[in-house]
């Protein structure tokens, strides 16, 4: 347990130091609030000696000199005062000779202890000397005290609670002196004394906020001034900076350890040459950069006006730096009184900053000019007014590289298409990568200017012939096999071109038109090359059309589906319907879904449509008999878009239709890729089946279908069309080949576009197992069909076929 003698003595180091605190020293750190009461006390121990002392000398002459009988307490009272005041007047002077404090919490006690005995022996003074003084005696004692009050606060301002303490142990010793006067006279002498005592205070306050504002403003300037000295050592230490000195003729005068060693040369051989000798000599004359750099420096030398940041490569040692120099006239005119700068070695910045400004117009990537330093070089061209192409590639079915065999592999099949296409450039065409799988290439009808292309180039272009002659030896390039991960992989691209001022007048219509031109080549089987012509804007506007008023109707509901049966090719009986959508256009009327679906498909507005269709004939489904199928056809959109098994699941749930009467049917040309196989196999395990529509327009093998889990196979109607017109053997062989295989297979088959009774003879020959087409009915609203299976000999059938939005 503590010694009470020691808690004791740690409550009234608290509490001093609390006196000596301020509010606004509470965001402080313990160090600087330790400098700024240093600061504090370093003000009190210079004024506190000199204003109590003087204090102490008047006082005492007062007292002394007054005319009433005092008795003892005339020599007393001055004799205590000479004493303390002469005591802590010694302590405070040796504390303001030594300029830093041995211990703030003993000057605090000090002044503390200083304080209140004067304030005491004041307040004594009021209360003995006024029950004994006339009024004339009084008026001057009293005038004594507020003047030794103003006195007191001075050298206490820095501290609050002194400033209260002091002001308080005099305040009521005068106080109690006022109150020795007859009344009414004592009230209005106290209340004179609040309101000096409160001005004085207000006054002190703010006395002391500028005090105290000066002193952080010194702290703050002193924290600079050591910051700057720290930096000014950093640089002479390991900076890479140094600094520079010549008289008026530009001769080195004085030469720095570090601009010496920057230089490569011992100082002595440095002193006495030019700057100009001396950059000179470490090679900044080599380059034409450099020799610009030196012309401004003389300039500047002979005209005595600042320069900064000239920037020159110089060779040092046998290394090749970049140096940055700064300099300004030393004083009045440069030409008299000589020059001084600042050098810095920018090697590290400078490759920085090149390599930044390469990086800003190169695809980090290809190695190609990016979009923007494309743009900025055709640009170029087409204001000098040069007939300039320009085409567009995009790689055909890359996607289903990087969903294979992963973005890296897609990386390297970008990189090495660029070296090819590279390959193949000739010094008038510019080649860059667009973004993602697209690239640019552009030729105008004239050689580059830039000398820094030797080849020859065909300067002028006779026909469109040759252009395109010219495309298709770039796309050549691509038939060599791709190596890559062990395998050789073919690259097809698709190209689109347009030209100035043939089809545009402006980069941007540039752009555009060779854009359209590259999606016709897409549409028209890719792995093509398409010019651009004025009929593909006006499909392109016809598209847009097209786009917004599909987001319009499917906002008014404005899709239907009509379902065409499908009827046993055996029995006649009625085995399912196809679904067919249909658009009702408010003004263009009823639009089959040939005229639209391509632009649901690029847009993914197929992925809305579809859902919707899905759920509007599964719901019609459960009003059918349970052994008749209904399918829903998709895109390969649908089948990539996310969650898709999971929403066909939750929409057969909602519906409560079970999974066996829902058919999916897929295009032959659409399955050709592993992540479509994936979400094929997937809705099969739930127990959907799967048809592949439109069999034997396509490119699908054998082994292709053997990998699908299909459940049947439905032969496209170019098929059954020509079996009216050509019934030689031929048609029958194909037919039945066709059948044979999905026999094989194990799946049945539709024949589609059925409509001749003699159609139904020759497919049901063959062994087909379903017939759809006009023959045995038109599409039908679902209200139908209740009476059209009513109508059919036979009712539904336990057989189940399907329906798709086509």
């Amino acid at each position: 347990m503590d010694d009470p003698a020691v808690v004791r003595r740690r409550r009234v180091v608290t509490t001093v130091r609390r006196l000596g605190r301020r509010g606004s020293d509470d965001h402080l750190s313990d160090y600087d609030r330790h400098r700024l009461l240093n600061r504090r006390l370093e003000f009190t121990s210079r004024v506190l000696p000199w204003a109590f002392l003087i204090a102490a000398i008047a006082l005492s002459t007062i007292v002394v000199l007054l005319p009433a009988d005092t008795g003892m307490f005339r020599w007393v009272w001055p004799s205590v005062v000479a004493v303390s005041s002469i005591a802590f007047s010694l302590y405070w002077l040796g504390r303001s000779r030594l300029g830093v404090s041995e211990s703030q919490t003993t000057e605090l006690v000090v002044l503390t202890t200083q304080v209140v005995v004067w304030g005491v022996l004041l307040a004594c003074l009021a209360l003995v000397l006024f029950p004994i003084l006339d009024p004339g005696n009084e008026l001057v004692l009293t005038s004594t005290l507020m003047g030794g009050i103003a006195v007191g606060v001075f050298p206490t301002l820095m501290f609050r609670g002194f400033t209260l303490i002091w002001i308080g142990l005099v305040g009521l010793g005068l106080a109690g002196g006022f109150w020795t006067e007859p009344e009414p006279s004592r009230y209005v002498l106290i209340g004179v004394l609040v309101i000096f005592v409160g001005s004085l205070y207000s006054g002190t306050l703010l006395l002391a906020n500028l005090f105290e504002r000066r002193l952080r403003a010194e702290l703050v300037a002193e924290d600079e001034r050591d910051l700057v000295e720290l930096l000014l050592n950093d640089l002479e230490d390991g900076a890479q900076d140094w600094l520079w000195e010549t008289d008026s003729r530009g001769i080195a005068s004085t030469v720095s350890y570090r601009f010496a060693e920057q230089v490569g040369l011992p100082a002595a051989q440095i002193r006495g040459r030019t700057m100009h000798e001396i950059l000179i000599g470490i090679g900044a004359s080599r380059t034409d950069a450099g020799r610009k750099s030196l012309d401004l420096l003389t300039a500047n030398f002979q005209a005595g006006t600042a320069f900064r940041d000239l920037t020159m490569q110089v060779v040092v040692r046998g290394d090749t730096r970049w140096w940055s120099m700064s300099g300004h006239p030393a004083s009045g005119d440069g030409a008299d009184y000589g020059w001084r700068g600042v050098g810095s070695d920018i090697t590290h910045s400078y490759h920085q900053r090149q390599n930044i400004l390469r990086l800003a117009e190169v695809d980090s990537l290809t190695g190609l000019k990016n979009r923007y330093s494309f743009n900025s070089q055709l640009s170029s061209r087409l204001r000098d007014g040069r007939r300039v192409w320009l085409a567009i590639l995009d790689l055909d079915n890359f996607k289903s590289i990087n969903d294979r065999l992963g973005h890296h592999v897609g990386d390297d099949v970008l990189r090495d298409v660029a070296s090819r296409l590279h390959s193949v450039l000739r010094s008038n065409e510019i080649c860059g990568r667009l973004g993602g799988d697209e690239f640019a290439i552009a030729f105008d009808d004239s050689a580059f200017d830039d000398s820094a292309f030797d080849d020859s180039a065909f300067d002028d272009i006779a026909s469109a012939d040759e252009v395109e002659e010219r495309f298709q030896t770039i796309l050549d390039s691509f038939e060599r096999p791709f190596s890559l991960v062990g395998n050789q992989i073919r690259i097809r691209a698709s190209l689109g071109y347009g030209s100035t001022p043939d089809d545009a007048d402006s980069l941007e219509d540039l752009v555009i038109v060779a854009d359209l031109a590259l999606y016709h080549a897409k549409e028209s089987g890719r792995n093509q090359i398409r010019a651009f012509d004025a009929t593909l804007r006006d499909r392109a506007t016809g598209r847009a059309r097209a786009l917004l008023d599909l987001r319009r109707a499917l906002i008014d509901e404005e899709f239907e589906l009509v379902y065409q049966p499908q009827v046993s090719a055996a029995t006649g009986v009625v085995v399912g319907f196809e679904a067919l959508l249909r658009w009702n256009h408010p003004t263009s009327g009823l639009v089959s879904p040939g005229d639209f679906i391509s632009v649901a498909e690029e847009t993914g507005l197929i992925v809305p449509i579809g859902a919707g269709v899905l759920r509007a004939a599964c719901t019609a489904a459960t009003t059918w008999p349970e052994d008749i199928r209904v399918a829903v056809n998709v895109s390969q959109v649908q089948l990539r878009s996310s969650r898709y098994v999971e929403s066909v699941r939750q929409t057969l749930n909602e519906v409560n239709l079970h999974p066996s009467r829902l058919e999916i049917e897929v295009t032959e040309s659409l399955v050709i890729d592993d992540a479509d196989r994936d979400v094929l196999v997937q809705l099969s395990a739930l127990g959907i089946a799967i048809a592949m529509d439109d069999f034997g327009t396509g490119f699908s093998s054998v082994a292709s279908l053997a990998r699908l889990p299909l459940d049947r196979l439905k032969i496209d109607r170019a098929f059954v069309a020509p079996l009216d017109a050509d019934p030689s053997n031929s048609r029958f062989a194909v037919l039945r080949a066709v059948i044979a295989i999905a026999k094989s297979l194990g799946l049945d088959t539709v024949a589609e576009g059925v409509e001749t009774e003699r159609q139904r003879a020759i497919v049901t020959e063959c062994g087909c197992d379903v017939i759809q087409g006009y023959l045995e009915g038109m599409p039908i609203r679902a209200a139908e069909i209740p009476d059209y299976l009513n109508e059919r000999p036979g009712g539904p059938s336990r057989l189940g076929v399907a329906a798709t939005t086509e």
